[in-house]
């Protein structure tokens, strides 16, 4: 077990230092107002018709007006930045420095507790099962079983210590981090003495001041404030640091105050996806540690109990927290809606059915904190609650066809699907466009971090049919070296550049990327249409090093048995199987024309477990935990 160093405690500003840089803009303030009124006084000696009086010059003796009080409003500038300053200095810092000296007097007594407890326990263990011979004297048997319990009960107040150790060192992290926002929007919020003027007294802005495009607008400035993410993370980072304030705020408000704004900003529980999972289970630890759950672990006091009683969907959407916790505020969220009378019937049929499926199948799906692999699967256009049962019973196919083949071969391993569908694939007339796969591209990609941030060790697969896949490769492109190998089915294409991005992790060993497109599915290639507008019209088995897999019905070998077993051939685009209405032949009519003989025939999707693909794919999964593969 990692225990904790002196390294990794954060660092605090020295409160000096900041007080010292707090009096220096008194020195800069006060020498830049001295400085102007001075030459302020003095210019105005021009005022005196006496000594200056030039006709059409009248106004000659105001022109140091404006920066007079420029003078004066930036000086003021600097007093409120030092006064920013000084109250970080004098009340936040000295005592967030404090206690970072605390966590580093203890972490040394803590550790060596521990690693001595950890050592004594082995001992003692050794000596435990050394006296369960038959030939031992009782009593040395008996104190031999009492030293092993003693010293158990010490390494669990060691143990105890060092988790509470670290944190409080993640506690000293996030309040730092807090305190360092707190300066740096203080600081944001200081403004005065810094409008450039033209001569004719307009304001100038940079349009003005520089022509095309420059590095940066103000040469010599101060560089931003985080330096290390782009605009976009910026905004992702201030939007999750705002929604968890939010959260904060919901767990501790009144209860009308959180309904009436739960009310007017429904969105909100989407939003939460966004926070990142490694803050969002620091938050939930926090939540917890002042919360009382019953016996049946349900919150019933405390900031958890208000969020699953007011906002179980805040929390339960949350990415980075235990699934067990996630599944009862979203079961509790599930039970509110239907609550409502304001559904309409399909909208309630849908939900239903979503309730049906979490109690039916809840258990089909794995234990997502506990697998040694988790494989997310993701469908492409057309699909919605609607199509939940199919979708969730071809999850617990894979789930139960993979677990079954890892008994066959004697594999001591667990697995689990994610079924994903929080994505908004769209229809036909969308299929050509990005805009959707990359908007369920950004909540894969935080879904993919959430189960990597609570199950570190587990392996992440990913299966994806038709657009779903160009939705998975942007997701991968966008998170390199975090899920180990990938199945396409029937793919809808991706864009040239994650066609680049994607190759460039497969030659780096990060990832591994299968694909197959049947030969009876007319449907999936009209995606990679270039001449038609796709955005995403590369073709994922041609990119360099994807390995092809089959999908047109033959033996899958090491399936079932050594020797392998049959799957059938996919002869739609369908994911799963389908009935669909097939001309089988022609009649004549009663009049004497042409009619087609028309039958419902069976079609067999790339996911049914009787499909060439899904057994491809099950053999892949099965295969794979015996790889090291992507982190």
């Amino acid at each position: 077990m990692n225990t904790p160093t002196l390294a990794d405690l954060p660092h605090v500003l020295d409160p000096a230092v900041v007080s010292g840089l707090a009096e220096r803009l008194v020195t800069v303030a006060n020498a830049t107002q001295t400085s102007m009124t001075t030459v302020h006084d003095r210019w105005n000696v021009l005022g005196d018709t006496e000594v200056f009086h030039v006709t059409g010059a009248e106004g000659v003796p105001r022109m140091l007006d404006r920066p007079r009080d420029d003078a004066q409003s930036f000086a003021e500038s600097l007093i409120a930045a030092r006064n920013a300053l000084y109250e970080a200095a004098s009340s936040e810092l000295p005592d967030l420095r404090s206690r970072r000296e605390e966590l580093a007097s203890r972490i040394g007594t803590v550790v060596a507790d521990y690693t001595s407890a950890e050592e004594a326990k082995a001992m003692a263990d050794s000596t435990y099962w050394s006296t369960r011979s038959s030939g031992t004297d009782p009593d040395v048997a008996a104190d031999a079983a009492l030293g092993r319990s003693s010293a158990g009960t010490t390494l669990r107040k060691a143990q105890d210590a060092l988790d509470t150790l670290r944190d409080d060192i993640d506690r000293l992290r996030r309040d730092i981090e807090d305190s360092e926002d707190r300066l740096a929007s203080r600081l944001r919020g200081v403004s005065g003495g810094t409008e450039v003027y033209a001569a004719g007294g307009e304001p100038l802005r940079v349009s003005h001041t520089f022509w095309g495009f420059v590095e940066n607008a103000y040469p010599g400035a101060p560089a931003a404030a985080s330096t290390s993410r782009t605009l976009a993370e910026q905004l992702t980072y201030e939007l999750a640091r705002a929604a968890e304030r939010r959260i904060d705020w919901l767990a501790t408000a009144d209860e009308d105050s959180v309904k009436r704004w739960m009310d007017a900003h429904p969105d909100f529980v989407q939003a939460v996806a966004f926070v990142d999972p490694h803050r969002a289970g620091d938050l939930f630890a926090d939540l917890a540690s002042t919360s009382t759950a019953a016996s049946n672990g349900e919150w019933n006091a405390g900031p958890l109990a208000q969020l699953l009683a007011l906002a179980p969907l805040v929390v339960g959407n949350l990415n980075g927290i235990p699934a067990p916790q996630r599944g009862m505020f979203n079961r509790s969220g599930l039970a509110q809606a239907l609550a409502r009378d304001d559904l309409d019937d399909e909208t309630r049929t849908r939900l239903e059915q979503l309730r049906a499926v979490i109690e039916q199948r809840g258990a089909d799906f794995g234990d997502v904190d506990d697998a040694d692999q988790i494989t997310t699967l993701t469908h492409g256009i057309r699909t919605d609650l609607g199509s939940l049962n199919e979708w969730a019973r071809g999850s617990a196919d894979l789930q139960s066809a993979l677990t079954s083949e890892l008994e066959r071969t004697g594999q001591d391993k667990k697995t689990a699907v994610v079924l994903v569908m929080d994505w908004d694939s769209g229809g036909v007339l969308s299929v050509r466009e990005i805009d959707r796969p990359d908007a369920g591209a950004s909540r894969l990609s935080q879904t993919w971090q959430g189960l990597h941030t609570v199950n570190p060790d587990a392996q992440l697969n990913a299966g994806a049919h038709s657009l779903g896949t160009t939705m998975t490769g942007q997701a991968l492109s966008d998170n390199p070296g975090l899920v180990s190998h990938v199945w396409f089915f029937g793919s809808a294409g991706v864009t040239p550049q994650t066609g680049d991005e994607l190759a460039a992790q497969i030659r780096s060993g990060q990832t591994e990327l299968f694909s197959t497109h049947a030969d009876d599915d007319n449907i999936a290639e009209w995606g990679r249409k270039d001449w038609l507008g796709s955005a995403h019209a590369v073709d994922p088995r041609d990119i360099p090093g994807v390995e092809r897999f089959g999908s047109n019905g033959g033996v899958v070998p090491g399936y079932g048995s050594p020797r392998g077993e049959y799957g059938e051939s996919t002869d739609s685009h369908d994911a799963h199987n389908s009935v669909k209405d097939e001309i089988v032949g022609w009649t004549v009519g009663p009049d004497g024309s042409p009619m087609p003989i028309i039958e419902e025939t069976e079609k067999f999707g790339y996911l049914d477990p009787s499909a060439e693909s899904f057994k491809h794919f099950v053999v892949g999964l099965r295969d794979a935990l015996n790889s090291t593969g992507a982190p």
